[in-house]
C-alpha cells in the first residue's frame, strides 16, 4: 500500500562546515528520501533531524553542539542524529553534551537509514537509490572528488577524523556530474578534504575538470579550496582557454611569515608563494584569489604578525577567510605553547579582516565597466542575483529567471557587489 506524503516519515538537515559537508549531505539526503522520508526545513516539525558537524575549529565543535541540542527541541521531539567529524573526534563525550539520540562517525553516517530502523523508525527501501542527486533546490551542487589528506599540518585535524588520502573513482565522479546535469543544476563546485590530490590511475585533476566540461547541460565548474604544491599552476593553465572554469582560485597561505609556515608544518615558503601569484596573475590579471589565514598560533609574535600582514597587503585577494587559531586535540601543534594572548588574538583578526574587505571592494572596482556573467541564483522582485565566475556577487539589471546566466555591465559597486 503507498503511503500518501503526510505518512512519509520526515527529516531535517543541518551542515555544519565545509563544501564537503554540504556534498556529503547532498548524499544523505538522497539516501533518506530513495527510502521513502519527506525532507523538511531545519527546525520544522519532524521524526529526525541529522546535525552533520564540524570539529575543524573549537568554535565550529561548539556550533555543532548547540545545534544538536536545539533540535531536540524542535516540534514533534525528533530523533537527533549528530553525524561527522565531530563525532570523531570526541564520541564518548558528545552524548551528554548534545544530547543526540545517536552519534554517526565518518563511516556510520553513510548507514544511517539502516540504523534508524533499529530505533524504530522506517526500514530503508528494498533498493536504496544511493548516488541519486538531491532534488533541484538551487543551481549550484557541491561533487565530492576526493576524501582525506596526508599532508599533517601541525594545526590540522582532518587527518584525524577523516583519515588518508582517497580519491573516487573517475567514472563515479562523472556519473554524478551527469545525474546532477540531469536534476537541472547549471553549476558544480568539485569538493574534497585536499583536491589537489585527485588521483585516479594517472587521471588528475585537471583531466577530471576537462571530462566534467564536457557533461551536456553543465555550464560552469568551480573548485573549492586547493592546497599550494599540488595542482595550481596546471589549473591556471587550464584555466587560461577555458569556457566553463570559473577564474577563481582558494589558495589558503595560512601565514606570510616563514618560521610560522614551518612550525605549521606547511609545505611552501613565503616567497614561493608570492611567486606564484604573481606568474599566475601574469596570464590572468582579473583572477579572483581567495585565501585562509590562521591568526595566533604558537610563536606568532607581532614581527611574524606584520609579516602576514604586509603578504595580504601585497597580493589582490578578493577573499579573505580570517581565523584565530584554535588547538586541536590529538594535533602537534596544540602540544606547544600558548603563546598569544587572547586580546592581541582578537584585534589581528579584526585588522586582517578590514584589509580583506577594503580589498574585495577594491578588486570589485575593477570590474565596473567589464561585461561580467552571473548564473542567477535568486530572483525576487524583478532583481536577479548571482555570482560572477570571479566569485563576486552580481546584481543584472531587467528580469531575469533563476539558473539563467546573464551578462551584464556593472554601472557600481555596492560594498563589494557589481550593480548592472
Amino acid at each position: 500500500m503507498t503511503r500518501t506524503r503526510d505518512e512519509m516519515p520526515s527529516v531535517s538537515f543541518k551542515t555544519i562546515g565545509c563544501r564537503l559537508n554540504q556534498a556529503e549531505t547532498a548524499r544523505l539526503r538522497a539516501d533518506f528520501e530513495a527510502a521513502g522520508y519527506r525532507v523538511v526545513a531545519f527546525g520544522a516539525a519532524c521524526d529526525v533531524c541529522v546535525v552533520h558537524g564540524c570539529t575543524v575549529t573549537r568554535n565550529a565543535e561548539r556550533d555543532s553542539i548547540r545545534t544538536a541540542r536545539r533540535a531536540k527541541r524542535a516540534p514533534g521531539k525528533p530523533l537527533v542524529v549528530l553525524a561527522g567529524c565531530v563525532v570523531e573526534r570526541a564520541a564518548p563525550e558528545l552524548r551528554a553534551e548534545s544530547q543526540a539520540d545517536l552519534l554517526a562517525g565518518q563511516a556510520a553516517k553513510f548507514e544511517l537509514v539502516g540504523l534508524l530502523a533499529e530505533h524504530g523508525l522506517p526500514p530503508p527501501a528494498p533498493e536504496p537509490a544511493r548516488g541519486r542527486p538531491p532534488r533541484f533546490v538551487t543551481t549550484r551542487a557541491a561533487l565530492k572528488v576526493q576524501d582525506g589528506c596526508d599532508f599533517r599540518c601541525s594545526y590540522c585535524i582532518v587527518p584525524l577524523t577523516r583519515g588518508k588520502a582517497t580519491s573516487r573513482s573517475f567514472r563515479a565522479v562523472l556519473e554524478e556530474a551527469r545525474a546532477l546535469a540531469d536534476a537541472g543544476y547549471r553549476e558544480l563546485v568539485l569538493t574534497g578534504a585536499n583536491i589537489g590530490c585527485f588521483r585516479d590511475g594517472r587521471k588528475r585533476l585537471t583531466h577530471l575538470i576537462e571530462a566534467v566540461e564536457r557533461v551536456p547541460g553543465i555550464a560552469r565548474i568551480r573548485l573549492s579550496s586547493i592546497e599550494f604544491s599540488t595542482v595550481e599552476r596546471g589549473v591556471i593553465e587550464h584555466m587560461l582557454n577555458s569556457q566553463k572554469l570559473c577564474r577563481f582560485l582558494h589558495l589558503p597561505v595560512q601565514s606570510g611569515d616563514d618560521e610560522i609556515l614551518e612550525a605549521m608544518g606547511r609545505r611552501y615558503t613565503r616567497g614561493s608563494y608570492l611567486e606564484f601569484v604573481d606568474w599566475a596573475l601574469a596570464r590572468i590579471p582579473l583572477l579572483g584569489l581567495g585565501t585562509d589565514i590562521i591568526v595566533g598560533f604558537p610563536g606568532e609574535d607581532e614581527p611574524a604578525f606584520a609579516n602576514t600582514q604586509t603578504l595580504v597587503a601585497q597580493i589582490p585577494f578578493s577573499n579573505l577567510h580570517v581565523f584565530p587559531y584554535s588547538a586541536r586535540p590529538g594535533t602537534a601543534a596544540a602540544l606547544l605553547p600558548q603563546s598569544s594572548e587572547r586580546a592581541a588574538v582578537k584585534q589581528r583578526v579584526a585588522a586582517l579582516r578590514e584589509l580583506g574587505s577594503t580589498k574585495r571592494a577594491a578588486f570589485a572596482r575593477r570590474f565596473i565597466g567589464r561585461e561580467v556573467r552571473v548564473l542567477v541564483e535568486r530572483a525576487h522582485r524583478g532583481r536577479a542575483r548571482g555570482w560572477t565566475d570571479e566569485y563576486l556577487e552580481g546584481l543584472p539589471d531587467g528580469r531575469h529567471a533563476q539558473n539563467e546566466i546573464v551578462a551584464f555591465t556593472p554601472r557600481v559597486v555596492d560594498g563589494a557587489r557589481l550593480v548592472g
